[in-house]
């Protein structure tokens, strides 16, 4: 039975790491006990990323009650997600320069990615303490081969792809869908400016002026009061009261009922951290047609022309010119809606997503790295798909 420790964050905030996390540590396995210490630097959104005295003494916390379960209970693999921004990075640097002195195996998983990005301008002296920290892990886990090669800047000794995956939530609701007479256009996420909203609202703005008829509705949480405020006059500045819907954050049968109720989904997202879009694979649970970007690892994801299309980042013409198309083509709604849920069904289910990290995790805990086993950990890469 091999004893794995997960450090990580689980709901709230309602974000794609917390909740790939959460599945890992629900999940029963026959031949790993997991074991969790539970990072709680930000419980809502706006906390993400921001310094707190409170986190200092949380920081303390993870460090002393991981270091005692390593010992306590004889963990043999570590399961660490590092962050991508400046602030994270630090707390993982004082978190991990502690934690590997235990010598167990360490898989470091970039939910969040660009840590190589923001890292390699970093000055020579903390760039060395950040490789102390950071260099050489047993493996590194990433959400998609399109995303920034963080795995292989940290010289790990195996990368691996897994993508997540999601619970089929669909047959619940399959029999609830409602005929909007006017077509739904969703947007679920963190509501800031870099997950592509104003682009989102610029194209509602152009599909108006050609006489489309649609609702937009943005489900997800604020980032901060102020950018509420100025989203809300950008709105009323461009006449779309009557056609942009900011529903809040919803979770459990609310979230999925908003899916359910929706005719496009629409991601137009440039976020510099972003490694996945849990919301992508979502949609496409069920069967929305989707108009996202080509960034990071969405390509991976969304199929361009078959089960939606993919624009240039802040590009809201090609956005509205996408959207336009799926308003105007039921039939083709239809088609990419059915063809995004086939492709989640043989890519992104939960128990794929599961069944993959089990094996990565069983993979380090057995390889022996002994004297001579590789030429020098400097210079070894292997990479790897997880099946």
């Amino acid at each position: 039975m091999v004893k794995l420790l997960i450090i990580g964050q689980t709901p709230p905030p309602y974000v794609g790491q917390m909740l790939s996390i959460e599945s890992l540590i629900t999940a029963e396995y026959k031949d790993i006990r997991v074991y969790h210490t539970r990072l709680n630097y930000s419980q809502t959104t706006n906390q993400i990323g921001k310094i707190r005295i409170r986190k200092l003494f949380h920081l303390l916390r993870v460090i002393l009650e991981s270091s005692y379960k390593i010992l306590r209970h004889r963990i043999d693999v570590i399961y660490y997600p590092p962050g991508a921004d400046t602030v994270p990075i630090l707390r993982d640097i004082a978190t991990l320069l502690v934690l590997r002195r235990f010598g167990r195996k360490l898989i470091l998983v970039f939910h969040a990615s660009g840590l190589c990005e923001r890292v390699s301008s970093w000055p020579e002296i903390l760039f060395w303490i950040f490789k102390k920290a950071f260099f050489f892990p047993d493996a590194a886990i990433q959400k998609s081969s399109l995303n920034p090669p963080d795995g292989e800047f940290i010289k790990a000794m195996t990368i691996y792809t897994v993508p997540n995956g999601s619970p089929d939530e669909f047959e619940r609701f399959r029999k609830r869908k409602a005929l909007n007479f006017v077509p739904v256009i969703l947007f679920v996420g963190l509501i800031r400016e870099d997950k592509g909203v104003e682009v989102l609202i610029e194209a509602a703005r152009l599909l108006k002026a050609r006489g489309q008829k649609f609702r937009v509705r943005l489900m997800g949480e604020f980032t901060s009061e102020k950018y509420h405020q100025k989203l809300l006059r950008e709105v009323g500045k461009k006449g779309l009261d009557n056609c942009v819907d900011f529903c809040g954050r919803k979770v459990g049968d609310e979230k999925w009922a908003q899916y359910r109720s929706a005719d496009i989904f629409c991601f137009p997202t440039y976020y510099g951290s972003e490694s996945f879009g849990n919301v992508l694979v979502e949609a496409m649970m069920f069967e929305l047609p989707v108009v996202s970007t080509a960034w990071r690892g969405i390509p991976g994801i969304v199929e361009e022309g078959v089960t939606g299309f993919l624009t240039e980042v802040k590009d809201p013409a090609a956005v509205a010119k996408r959207l336009n198309r799926l308003l105007d083509d039921e039939k083709l709604r239809m088609s990419m809606g059915r063809a995004g849920r086939e492709r989640y069904l043989e890519e992104f289910t939960l128990e794929a997503y599961l069944e993959k990290t089990r094996a990565v995790v069983l993979e380090v805990a057995n390889e022996k790295h002994g004297p001579g086993s590789i030429k020098s950990r400097e210079r070894h890469r292997v990479t790897a798909e997880a099946r």
